[in-house]
């Protein structure tokens, strides 16, 4: 079966992919994954910080409600899938609004990138593998260039920033797994 960003985006200009293994119940990833902040990112809270420079609100703010995609397919608790229209090598970085997977499909505006991020999770063997893959799509020629050079710039910090967050959630899922048995936090 194939995966929302398989369908959404079969074609693509870039692609990331990352997974975890946690310890814990999908239903405790999935509340470690919709709660966290970027306060809980211990490596890449600084990366975004620049990234974001004269962004009121950084500090604390909910990734999975308020992050760089907007969230158009929940499926809880198995998978999520954001998506975000934008010019990422602009400093401002201008989006275009996209309320709908449907919406995000049919957009073909020239000079945009379209990006998709699909949050898996599979449970097996009494814990929970917890993936991320993102995809891209520029929409002509002009944008797939400019978007290529930026992501020559940042693709290790997104890798970065992607895995911090998984060991995030991670360790926020263990320790609710922890305490609800009576023992220490991790």
């Amino acid at each position: 079966m194939k995966t929302t960003a398989e369908q959404v985006i079969p074609v693509y200009h870039f692609r990331e992919t990352h997974h975890r293994r946690v310890s814990a119940p999908a239903e405790d990833v999935w509340a470690a994954l919709t709660a966290i902040t970027s306060d809980q990112l211990r490596i890449t809270g600084a990366l975004m910080a620049v990234r974001h420079l004269g962004s009121p609100g950084l500090r604390g703010r909910e990734l999975f409600s308020d992050g760089p995609v907007q969230m158009l397919v929940v499926d809880e608790p198995r998978s999520a899938v954001g998506a975000a229209i934008m010019r990422p090598w602009q400093p401002r970085a201008p989006r275009w609004p996209v309320d709908s997977l449907e919406e995000f499909e049919a957009f073909d505006q020239p000079g945009w990138t379209k990006v998709l991020t699909d949050f898996r999770l599979v449970e097996c063997d009494g814990a929970t593998m917890l993936s991320t893959e993102t995809r891209g799509y520029s929409t002509d020629p002009v944008s797939k260039q400019r978007f290529a050079v930026y992501w020559m710039m940042i693709r290790w910090a997104s890798g970065l920033v992607r895995r911090d967050m998984l060991a995030a959630v991670a360790r926020a899922a263990e320790r609710a797994v922890t305490e609800r048995a009576g023992g220490a936090s991790i």
